[in-house]
């Protein structure tokens, strides 16, 4: 077994919790008629969190060329541990007392966004921890898409603005689909 394989089991094992988590709550949502009301803004991040974490762990993929060193197992751990957080948030386990998921979205948008800034500065050290030739190897496009992504989600917390969050829920996942398909499409 290489580095890469035996790192690679446990950052699967925590990534395959989160997807868990996720589809756990959408099955919920969708097998029982007494639980809370879907709201669709909550759904978008539901699929974004979803999309983002099958992202990661494709795009880790990548990490089987690379030298491995503590540091950089820190590093992808960490980021995996944030991913499956936000998972529990997005989709919480318990949702007895919820009684719709737009109550339930506004008042917790602090923790979902805060966990996505925690975990976008995080991947700008995920970045930087593959080499500095690595991270200078991005276009702009990376450091504007995240940096865009911090600040849009810092308004997120500061704003319960129900436009605000309808048009950044559909501009925030369209723009990931579209920037993760032209980035990352081949594993190479």
């Amino acid at each position: 077994m290489s580095q890469f394989e035996y790192v690679a089991v446990l950052v699967s094992i925590i990534v395959g919790l989160a997807l868990t988590q996720i589809l756990r709550g959408v099955g919920r949502m969708v097998t029982t008629n007494d639980g809370p009301r879907p709201y669709w803004v909550h759904l978008v991040w539901t699929l974004y969190v979803f999309v983002l974490i099958g992202m990661f762990w494709w795009w880790e993929f990548r990490l089987g060329t690379v030298e491995w060193s503590l540091g950089l197992y820190i590093v992808v751990i960490i980021y995996a541990t944030l991913l499956f957080f936000v998972s529990l948030v997005i989709q919480p386990s318990d949702t007895r007392e919820i009684t719709n998921y737009k109550d339930y979205f506004f008042s917790n948008r602090r923790w979902i966004f805060g966990l996505l800034i925690i975990i976008w500065l995080w991947d700008f050290v995920d970045t930087y921890s593959k080499g500095a030739e690595h991270f200078s190897s991005l276009t702009t496009e990376y450091l504007v898409y995240n940096t865009s992504q911090i600040i849009a989600c810092v308004i997120g917390i500061k704003t319960a603005n129900e436009r605000y969050h309808e048009v950044f829920s559909v501009a925030f996942i369209v723009y990931f689909v579209s920037w993760m398909y032209r980035t990352f499409s081949v594993i190479s």
